[in-house]
């Protein structure tokens, strides 16, 4: 899948959550993309935005995706 591909899906779901405060919009956007995407569509996509940067988003997918990167990548103890 493109990375194209995945910016839009990505900002589709981020339309969707559009309209929720903020805090639940961020969570249901980061949830339904940890929970309906895989793994290597995640990664692909937080790897383009690391390299290329993440204007292509909409706000509330950037909040989302930082959560989701923090949340995956944590370090474990």
């Amino acid at each position: 899948m493109s990375v194209k591909d995945l910016i839009f899906m990505a900002n589709q779901i981020g339309s969707f959550f559009e309209h929720y405060p903020w805090e639940e919009g961020v969570e249901g956007v980061a949830n339904h993309i940890k929970k309906f995407w895989h793994p290597m569509m995640r990664e692909e996509l937080l790897r383009y935005c690391e390299e290329h940067g993440d204007q292509e988003l909409t706000p509330m997918v950037r909040a989302a995706l930082e959560r989701l990167r923090a949340e995956l990548y944590e370090e474990k103890p």
